[in-house]
């Protein structure tokens, strides 16, 4: 009797959502196919989205080899579908390599892979959504894992070589660095500590192709050498290294996007019987250097570490820049547009995702148009305990027109920087009084944890606003206007939940009491903050209100 097989250009394994909402399961060649009909990637965890992003994006520049320039980009944008014979021919030749249950190449496994000892084939450290150690994580029953079918186990896989948390792993068999049959931490999976960012267009084949960088561009280089990880011989236990400072890394490489979007953090080997997947063998893979991938890897963000370059001993070192769940995405937006940090910038503290650089070349060559709306996405893991526990996921997502993204429309990119700075400044003005006001009714304890309420109330206030605001922001917007609506509605909701938190201090707080030589009472806290207020939102106040003394203001540590 033949072996199983779950071949994974054939059989559906990927999850998607439709444009009526409801989500299905389809094969690689299905979702090529029927691109235009799908609205979006999913998954099992948000994560996975990015995850199988990337090994779709690795398989369409390889069979078509490109594009290579802005040229072969405007006809793959223009055609009403993908190129599938193309897509069909390549998948075809490399069929072999994307069979799940291969007994000698599995697909994204190592197929002689061996435990050093007794080894763990447990689902549980193999699924993200019920990680070990951490139970207030799941999202399923712990014996729901004692197996699983061959199409979810091929998402995990994809999903675990990215995402997966640092820790002790099963040592592999001829791996030199295990020691005590144990395989000690490498760091997570390869987009573990990156702030990953994609473009998300209308369907599925308009965000294959936002995210389809020309070969051309400098800030993601690609090679002839630089192969995904079908196209390569397959990997052993034995991993060949070379000493660097930031550790020990494959040698030679990465070579490129196509060797990072399909690389392998980790050596896996699945255990499976005719009917699915009943255990995961995990051993420590390749590391990836932490430094100065910013010229291959257009997922992330980037920010200059001084530090490293100290310890390194380099003139730039540059670091992923990993999502933040404690704040709103749109907060961190500036780092995502060319305009405000663009890679023209030698030298400067933050780079734009390649990605991001991408959808402004397009609008800038007139290759989509200004006004049409792209979702800039963010996804990724928080992890916590050397690395080793997920304890979040980034989830999110900001839509906004094209031309935001421009490299010739700095204008735009400076307004959107400066809308996120006016609200910043204006809830340091709302917790400078909270402080004041839990100062005035007691004392110092709980000041910290006024201003943590009250920031938290003010970012969920404004929220919502700012995404609506950024989604009117168009290319021929007036944003002297937009700036001073936006800082006018932001006064209004400012001032109203400062109302609010002065009426909750009670009336210890109206009577007032002295701290540090001063005297502090609701009254005079309401007081200092619509002069704090008035200097952080000056488009916004009234002309015809009066100044108010600052001499009178409550010196605060805030």
């Amino acid at each position: 009797m033949s072996p199983p097989r779950f071949d994974l250009i054939d059989r559906p394994w990927i999850l998607v959502q439709r444009h009526d909402g409801t989500t299905a399961e389809v094969s690689m060649l299905e979702l090529f196919t029927e691109s235009g009909s799908i609205a979006r990637l999913t998954g099992d965890v948000p994560t996975q989205e990015l995850a199988v992003l990337r090994l779709l994006l690795a398989v369409l520049h390889c069979s078509i080899d490109g594009p290579e320039n802005d040229l072969e980009w405007r006809r793959l944008w223009r055609d009403d579908r993908l190129p599938i014979d193309d897509l069909a021919d390549y998948l075809d030749h490399w069929r072999h390599r994307f069979d799940l249950l291969h007994p000698e190449t599995p697909f994204y496994q190592v197929g002689d892979l061996e435990p050093a000892g007794s080894g763990r084939t447990s689902l549980a450290g193999f699924i993200a959504d019920l990680p070990v150690g951490n139970p207030y994580f799941r999202m399923r029953e712990a014996d729901s894992t004692d197996r699983i079918g061959f199409a979810e186990a091929a998402r995990w896989l994809v999903h675990c070589q990215t995402f997966d948390p640092a820790g002790i792993k099963s040592g592999a068999k001829a791996d030199p660095r295990v020691k005590g049959g144990k395989g000690y931490p490498i760091g997570p999976g390869y987009c573990g500590r990156y702030g990953g960012v994609y473009a998300r267009g209308d369907d599925l084949r308009e965000t294959l192709l936002l995210n389809l960088i020309a070969f051309d561009v400098p800030y993601a280089r690609f090679d002839e050498d630089d192969l995904p990880l079908w196209e390569r011989p397959p990997q052993t236990p034995t991993i060949e290294q070379r000493p660097g400072v930031d550790g020990e890394w494959p040698s030679g490489r990465p070579l490129g996007p196509l060797d990072l979007y399909t690389w392998q953090s980790r050596r896996v080997r699945l255990h499976f019987d005719k009917q699915s997947v009943t255990g995961a063998l995990v051993c420590q893979g390749d590391k990836l250097p932490g430094a100065n991938l910013h010229l291959i890897e257009p997922f992330t963000a980037w920010r200059r570490s001084r530090p490293q370059e100290k310890r390194l001993k380099q003139p730039l070192v540059y670091l992923p820049k990993a999502h933040d769940p404690r704040r709103n995405l749109w907060r961190g937006l500036a780092s995502m547009l060319p305009g405000t940090a663009g890679r023209s910038a030698t030298g400067g503290d933050a780079l734009t995702p390649g990605v991001m650089e991408w959808v402004g070349h397009l609008t800038e060559r007139g290759m989509i148009p200004a006004d049409r709306t792209v979702e800039a996405r963010a996804l990724g893991g928080h992890y916590i305990s050397n690395e080793s526990v997920i304890e979040d996921l980034v989830d999110d997502g900001l839509t906004m027109a094209a031309a935001v993204f421009d490299h010739d429309r700095p204008d735009l990119a400076a307004a959107v920087r400066d809308a996120v700075a006016d609200a910043e400044a204006a809830v340091r003005a709302l917790t400078a009084l909270a402080a004041d006001l839990a100062r005035a009714a007691g004392g110092s304890d709980g000041v910290d944890s006024a201003r943590a309420k009250a920031a938290d109330a003010a970012y969920g206030e404004l929220d919502g606003r700012f995404r609506t605001w950024l989604a009117l922001l168009k290319a021929d917007t007036d944003i002297e206007a937009a700036r001073r609506a936006w800082q006018q509605d932001v006064r209004a909701r400012m001032l109203r939940t400062g109302a609010e938190l002065a009426e909750q201090a009670g009336p210890v707080a109206w009577v007032g009491r002295e701290s540090n030589g001063y005297f502090l009472a609701a009254p005079l806290a309401e007081r200092n903050f619509r002069t704090k207020l008035r200097k952080a939102l000056p488009l916004a106040s009234p002309r015809s209100e009066p100044p108010t003394d600052s001499s009178a203001e409550e010196p605060s540590s805030d």
